[in-house]
């Protein structure tokens, strides 16, 4: 990504970055930054790639502990603590302080720039403080503080180096034609935590280190909303989203290079509407003990390897809706491990691939004309009317219901394939065996 004419007027730059979104062709990077230092060397290679099931890039939980003893307090080059102000346009705020952010907004202060630059330089002595407090953060709200950041260009170097963070209730952060661009590990673009708020519209954000999500949310709740933007990722285990709070996104690309398209811990939820992702290892990741969700309307995730969507431990809720596109060139449609508990429904969707249920529970309810190709191994399933199953492999079935209204020889195409089925959980079936569309058989386990 760069940065050319960032310098020009919000109302400019917003015209030509929505080109960029509608028109911009996804294409992966082969940089990765694997490490943990400060990140400013220039990425190596990635190889060989990250998968998204065996994952050498493992993305690593939203604020880890990792630091030792107490942590300083955040504090900033530049404070407001109460009252309004509007910065001169163009003005700059830096920082190469350890643990100082460049900006820092709390209380009742409300600070608005407009092409400004925000520089911070230097890591933090806690990464646990700056994933759960924004400290070291170039541009910091915190307590209540409103940030109004419009136009102009944000960057860190240096491990948990945070572009824009916003920590506490009350807190807001807003970004409009704004570009932000961390390098360090553990130093996402966008976050919000404890309650903060951040919304992003027309943003370029770009994060190199390892650990560094282009957009954050978490821990103990917050929200993120994004709007008709571009975000890419070069780091190992940097996907686009990482959340334990609530996210929405809309209208934006996503490439990332080293990581799953999105990863949705214990407590968050995801939704997207018409995003198209880019991936290197796998698409969403769901994980953790307490529940999570995610919804897809339009839009398309691509992965270059591993499975499109995996739980583990959690409770999980996945929705597709309105055309989503779903590709993988290895993998699974579906892995679920470490005792989670899945329900994927599909509303009018093409969906190809295996479903592997592993260790845990998974539900399929496939309505409208959604269409499933691939072997099923472990879930139940239920299949609407128009809904069909086009079995890829010998396949197991914990339990299969059949909408009101749908016949088995129009809703499963058994390819000559075998398919059993738990006879207490499947009462509609009788425990009898059936002859399926296209060959192979329906029978009770």
């Amino acid at each position: 990504m760069n940065y050319l004419g960032l310098r020009l007027r919000p109302g400019r730059r917003r015209t030509a970055t929505a080109v960029s979104v509608l028109l911009l062709p996804l294409t992966l990077s082969s940089l990765s930054a694997c490490s943990d230092d400060d990140g400013t060397a220039t990425p190596p290679v990635a190889s060989p790639p990250a998968t998204a099931s065996g994952a050498r890039c493992e993305t690593a939980p939203l604020a880890a502990d990792q630091g030792s003893g107490a942590a300083p307090a955040p504090t900033g080059a530049y404070t407001l603590d109460s009252g309004e102000r509007a910065a001169p346009d163009t003005e700059e705020f830096e920082t190469a302080r350890r643990d100082e952010s460049a900006v820092l907004v709390s209380g009742s202060g409300h600070l608005s720039t407009r092409d400004s630059h925000i520089t911070k330089r230097g890591g933090t002595s806690s990464l646990d403080a700056s994933g759960r407090r924004g400290l070291n953060a170039a541009a910091l709200a915190r307590d209540g503080g409103r940030l109004d950041l419009s136009g102009g260009w944000f960057s860190t170097k240096g491990r948990g180096a945070t572009g824009v963070f916003a920590s506490g209730e009350g807190t807001r952060a807003t970004l409009s034609a704004s570009a932000v661009r961390t390098k360090g590990s553990y130093a996402p673009a966008v976050r919000a935590a404890d309650g903060g708020e951040a919304e992003l519209t027309y943003a370029e954000i770009e994060t190199a280190g390892a650990q560094a999500p282009p957009v954050a949310a978490g821990p103990d709740g917050a929200k993120v909303a994004v709007y008709d933007s571009t975000m890419t990722s070069a780091g190992c285990g940097s996907p686009g989203v990482q959340t334990a709070g609530d996210v929405s996104v809309t209208g934006t690309l996503f490439d990332l290079a080293n990581s799953e398209a999105f990863t949705v811990e214990a407590g968050g939820s995801l939704s997207l509407r018409n995003v198209r992702a880019t991936a290197a290892a796998g698409g969403v990741v769901l994980r953790g003990d307490g529940d999570t969700s995610f919804a897809m309307s339009g839009g398309s995730i691509q992965a270059a390897d591993g499975d499109l969507f995996s739980v583990r431990e959690a409770i999980a809720d996945v929705r597709l809706s309105g055309g989503a596109e779903l590709k993988t060139k290895g993998g699974k449609l579906l892995r679920v491990r470490d005792r989670g508990v899945v329900t994927l429904a599909a509303d009018g969707e093409k969906l190809k691939g295996d479903v592997v249920v592993a260790d845990g529970s998974a539900s399929l309810e496939l309505t409208g004309r959604t269409r499933l190709d691939g072997a099923v191994a472990g879930a139940s399933m239920t299949l609407g009317p128009r809904a069909r199953w086009s079995v890829s492999g010998d396949s197991r079935l914990e339990g299969l219901d059949l909408g009101s209204g749908a016949r088995l020889s129009k809703v499963i195409d058994g390819n000559g394939h075998s398919v059993t089925y738990d006879r207490s959980a499947s009462p509609g079936l009788h425990g009898k065996t059936y002859r399926l569309t296209g060959g192979g058989t329906l029978r009770p386990a």
